[in-house]
């Protein structure tokens, strides 16, 4: 567990061994002792921002997170005013055929991995979104 050093190109997370360079494992036991020890936002730290933190677009409408792609730039009305505004791509779901309900998540690239992974086999992997948000309240 580190956050600098060298990364798997294909999991975004640190490499092992350490005659490469890599980092020091963190296994199942060393998460549950820091869990226990109450150093959530460590392990949260750790494991994820400093790992392989990684936000993508998600559609609520489906709960897909491969199908998303940026479709055509939109001009914001603020551009040129120095309002902040300028050249952004919208993103629409390519399932639903819409960009309402597109939303960011904040998810490890690992776990992306795993749902495009799980996709060439035809398995379908939905998130409910809302259920984080309903739980979150």
């Amino acid at each position: 567990v580190r956050s600098t050093g060298p990364i798997n190109n294909q999991t975004k997370q640190p490499i092992k061994g350490r005659k490469v360079g890599g980092g020091i494992r963190f296994g199942e036991m060393e998460r549950d002792a820091l869990i226990a020890h109450g150093v959530s936002y460590l392990t949260y730290d750790r494991l994820h921002l400093s790992s392989d933190y990684f936000v993508g677009d998600v559609c609520c409408g489906c709960g897909q997170l491969i199908t998303t792609a940026a479709t055509k730039p939109v001009v914001s009305a603020h551009a040129g005013s120095g309002g902040g505004g300028g050249r952004r791509n919208e993103v629409t779901c390519l399932m639903c055929k819409s960009s309402s309900k597109i939303k960011k998540l904040a998810i490890p690239y690992v776990f992306k991995y795993l749902v495009t992974e799980l996709a060439s086999v035809n398995i379908k992997c939905c998130l409910d979104v809302d259920a984080f948000r309903r739980r979150g309240k």
